[in-house]
């Protein structure tokens, strides 16, 4: 896998290096100034490329980094071809993103119910441990 951030794209695009992957995950916040990662002409070359996971969605923005589809996904229609031979599809559902934050709450969530659940008897002693590890950065930090 390749992972790019701002350094690695800061030249411009379209990065014909994108067509070499197989998937490509978009998830950068696309604001003006973002670099264009494909575009349309990459759609008739000799690709590897066949999947694209837009995860910011933002096909009708000017400023989209993914330039070869023009409508979201769905949940009911999650694939979009847009390229027959070889084939392309997009995948670009506009509340994706939202997913994360669920996810992620979920999983703290589960993490931490154990452990409230035996607050009172606490027999790991989990809180006290918590409440020294903070008093000891409230000191540290001078509050």
């Amino acid at each position: 896998h390749t992972c790019w951030d701002q350094a690695e794209t800061a030249h411009g695009g379209p990065f014909p290096e994108v067509c070499t992957h197989d998937i490509f995950l978009n998830c950068i916040f696309a604001r003006p100034g973002a670099p264009v990662f494909i575009d349309n002409t990459a759609l008739n070359t000799n690709r590897a490329l066949r999947v694209i996971g837009d995860i910011a969605c933002d096909p009708d923005s000017s400023y989209s980094p993914i330039k070869v589809y023009n409508r979201c996904t769905t949940w009911e229609h999650p694939m979009l071809r847009v390229h027959n031979d070889p084939i392309l599809d997009v995948t670009a559902i506009d509340n994706l993103p939202s997913l994360l934050p669920r996810e992620s709450s979920d999983d703290f969530a589960a993490q931490l119910l154990p452990h409230l659940s035996g607050f009172n008897a606490d027999p790991d002693q989990i809180w006290q441990r918590t409440a020294a590890v903070f008093r000891a950065a409230i000191t540290q930090a001078g509050l």
